[in-house]
């Protein structure tokens, strides 16, 4: 593969709902220690690099054997930073830091911790087959909650969503809906130019939604931590080190 594909995790340490989320110990592994071990089976990355602000994150990421060549600045680092300023920072900072040029963006959130480095290496194969396509997102098939069902609600009066009836249609009759799970996202880099992380038709990677797990509150963690127990997914942490609490 003549592309040059770079892994960026990105893990600020200001997480909110989960005080220091991206290394919340899960399954006695810091949260964080999912995707780096993804990252690192993975055969079509050329190199993967964790963002962060935080000592702590990256201290932990360096014990789990990522790299982490800079910190990212506090300016890039509170609840309002664009994630393509992160992006374009990270991708800027390593070709001057390792003298390459990157074609290919792979950002991998410590978030998802149910993908593989199948799931990596799938959507980069997935991208490569389609020149025509210059990004891509993971997604799931909902089957769960249709927007068809859904309301806006205003005065106590419900509108429908899509503003249209669909009382006495079966459900098994609406149209498949997928939804982007935060798993895998790849830009090229020309994106980065247009200020874009995404396309507005990007190509989509299907994963299954017990794997499409994106964590943001404590019931999310135990969900995970259900499905790495599971006969599926056993002895998810092989290979890294278990840390203290930090």
């Amino acid at each position: 593969m003549d592309k040059f594909v770079l892994g960026i995790i990105p893990a600020r340490g200001g997480s909110k709902g989960i005080p220091k989320k991206n290394i919340t110990l899960v399954c006695g592994i810091p949260l964080i220690g999912y995707t780096i071990k993804a990252a690192s089976q993975s055969r079509l990355l050329s190199d993967t690099i964790v963002s962060t602000d935080s000592i702590e994150i990256r201290d932990a990421a360096l014990r789990l054997g990522a790299k982490v060549p800079f910190m990212r600045p506090p300016e890039l680092s509170d609840d309002h930073s664009p994630t393509i300023k992160t992006v374009s920072h990270a991708v800027k900072m390593y070709e001057e830091l390792y003298n390459k040029t990157v074609d290919i963006i792979a950002l991998l959130q410590p978030t998802t911790p149910l993908r593989t480095a199948a799931d990596i290496d799938q959507s980069i194969k997935l991208l490569l087959d389609n020149p025509l396509s210059n990004s891509l997102i993971s997604c799931y098939l909902n089957q769960r909650v249709h927007p068809r069902i859904m309301y806006t609600i205003n005065n106590g009066i419900c509108t429908p969503l899509l503003n249209n009836n669909t009382l006495g249609i079966r459900r098994q009759e609406f149209e498949d809906i997928y939804v982007r799970n935060g798993a895998v996202y790849l830009t090229k880099r020309q994106l980065l130019n247009e200020n874009k992380l995404v396309d507005d038709y990007p190509l989509c990677y299907i994963m299954p939604e017990e794997r499409s797990v994106n964590i943001d509150t404590e019931y999310d963690l135990k969900l995970v931590e259900y499905f790495f127990k599971g006969s599926a997914l056993k002895n998810p942490a092989k290979g890294l080190v278990p840390l203290n609490p930090l």
